[in-house]
């Protein structure tokens, strides 16, 4: 319980509570709370993919097969215990409680940086470029209250998946929260997606929303109503929120192409997309390994002058093409089997199918076995669905 609540803290208190939760799971386990299931072996394969590349590339990285350790955690957790309904409802409002917590201390932070009192003077400044307007601050990161300065425990990408996971559990498992509480809770949720302004996330919000709509047990009339409002609401999610608003004009003007100069946004997507794409061409079957795909990449930056990605040194913020990169075909096999398995698992499960969507979504945008904070969350939220028994988790 205390790894849920800490999910959007620190990753170093997650770590601890990680730890906690292993030892007692070990200690309490005996046959009887095994978990008989062929599927958590999924992500141990995977790992297992990342261990031989350790051993066969030219330099050997520790700290990164200590990232993917998730991959072997999580399955032996679910495995050890299995964890009955009155658990898993806990489990789920615990992480609501530690969402709820992480936002107001992120809120908190942000107006502590805004007030300026060193002066003598009592004054607001939530812009942290200097010389630029409030929106401008807001459109290119350099506003308190506004994306990764707003984010101070994760990268936005993952801050706003959580958050994302946290709105998938309100709506459809209400029984968790009374409606006086679901919809607050709901609108923090909501309000904090639109400042974090992650757009992989909100597109996989979008979709989450449309599923509710779509399984929503109510007359046609009432329907018709709640998908009126819903595009209403989205109409003004993008209006007011000036991150998004541009991106969504450049679709509509079809500015969306590559631009060797781009920094912000899905402009560098597309350079890293291109350029990790050109390389899986050249080596289709077996990839690169991990330790030289970065090098890889970076040469292939270098070559089509891609100077942003080149200079942060990106990765292919696709886990699929990452994978592919790292591991070759194989990867991509197993990991389509995960998925495919995940959908299986999901397909009479309103709140696994919305996870599912969330993994999906981020996983075309991010890379996500790259950072802890994305494979430990993708991680248990694979074992989770995949150890639930038949009957799981409904709406009521």
């Amino acid at each position: 319980m205390l790894y849920a609540f800490l999910i959007p803290f620190p990753q170093i208190l997650i770590n601890i509570a990680l730890m906690v939760w292993m030892a007692l799971s070990i200690v309490g386990c005996n046959k009887s709370t095994l978990v008989k299931t062929k599927y958590l072996w999924l992500l141990p394969i995977f790992y297992i993919l990342y261990f031989i590349g350790f051993f066969t590339s030219e330099t050997m990285s520790f700290k990164f097969l200590e990232y993917k350790l998730s991959l072997i955690i999580f399955p032996l957790l679910f495995f050890l215990h299995a964890y009955d309904q009155k658990q898993r409802d806990s489990i789920l409002k615990v992480f609501i409680g530690g969402l709820v917590a992480s936002a107001l201390v992120c809120l908190m932070m942000a107006f502590y940086n805004s007030f300026d009192i060193h002066t003598g003077d009592f004054s607001f400044h939530p812009n942290v470029l200097e010389g630029k307007g409030f929106i401008e601050s807001v459109l290119y990161g350099g506003n308190y209250f506004f994306g990764r300065h707003l984010s101070i425990f994760h990268q936005t990408v993952y801050y706003a998946m959580y958050l994302c996971a946290g709105v998938a559990v309100l709506l459809f498992v209400p029984k968790l929260f009374s409606t006086k509480l679901r919809t607050p809770l709901l609108g923090i949720f909501l309000l904090f997606i639109f400042l974090v302004s992650n757009k992989a996330s909100i597109i996989a919000l979008v979709l989450i929303l449309i599923f509710k709509l779509y399984t929503w047990n109510v007359n046609r009339s009432k329907k018709a109503i709640g998908f009126s409002l819903f595009v209403m609401m989205l109409a003004a999610f993008v209006f007011f929120n000036p991150r998004i608003k541009e991106s969504a004009i450049n679709v509509i003007e079809g500015k969306i192409a590559l631009n060797k100069d781009g920094r912000y946004g899905f402009e560098t997507r597309l350079l890293s997309w291109e350029a990790a794409i050109s390389l899986i061409k050249e080596r289709p079957a077996f990839g690169y390994g991990h330790t030289a795909t970065q090098a890889a990449l970076n040469k292939k930056y270098q070559e089509k002058g891609y100077i942003f990605p080149l200079k942060e040194g990106y990765n292919a913020h696709n886990l699929w093409l990452q994978s592919w990169l790292e591991n070759g075909l194989l990867a991509i096999i197993i990991l389509f089997g995960i998925f495919l398995v995940l959908l299986q698992k999901s397909w009479h499960n309103p709140l696994f199918m919305a996870f599912v969507l969330l993994l999906l979504t981020n996983s075309l945008f991010e890379g996500m076995f790259n950072r802890f904070s994305g494979i430990s969350f993708f991680s248990l939220l694979v074992c989770f669905i995949i150890s639930e028994a038949k009957g799981g988790l409904t709406e009521e």
